[in-house]
């Protein structure tokens, strides 16, 4: 059924395609079109113009975007070398790399083994549902089953 739908989709677009083509050779279309087409490009660049208008406004002193830039930079490199050289940070880290690895020896030693949690007595699962043993319950019984009608009334 997938190559007979691909089959005709591929019909049907190759039709579409044809049509389209057709239409749009001929003399009447082809100046509709092309002025369609001309009018469209013209408003592209209308509005490429009015963006690049908008972004020559905005970064009219490239210097100054420049110049703030490096200061953002310089202040960032400045507090990472305070923090770097600030014996209170050092001390919370080395502090905390003590805390993991004390945390870490911790669990190491109550590792717990998979054989200590399994329970002393074996479970069997049979695999017979209520329905199953309720069946089974039925069929092993010697009662024959009963048929009830209503009465006859003459």
């Amino acid at each position: 059924m997938g190559k007979k739908t691909a089959i005709a989709v591929t019909l049907v677009t190759g039709a579409a395609a044809y049509g389209a083509t057709r239409y749009l050779l001929k003399s009447e279309h082809r100046e509709k079109v092309l002025n369609k087409f001309s009018a469209l490009t013209d408003d592209g660049r209308e509005a490429a113009l009015k963006y690049y208008q908008f972004a020559k406004e905005y970064f009219k002193d490239e210097n100054e975007f420049r110049d703030d830039l490096e200061n953002l930079k310089q202040k960032f490199s400045e507090t990472a070398k305070d923090l770097k050289s600030n014996e209170n940070v050092n001390k919370a880290f080395d502090s905390l790399k003590e805390a993991t690895s004390d945390l870490k020896q911790q669990f190491e030693k109550e590792k717990v083994e998979y054989d200590d949690l399994a329970p002393e007595t074996d479970i069997v699962i049979d695999g017979r549902s209520a329905f199953g043993q309720a069946k089974q319950a039925a069929e092993s019984e010697d009662n024959p089953t009963e048929v009830f009608y209503p009465k006859e009334e003459n």
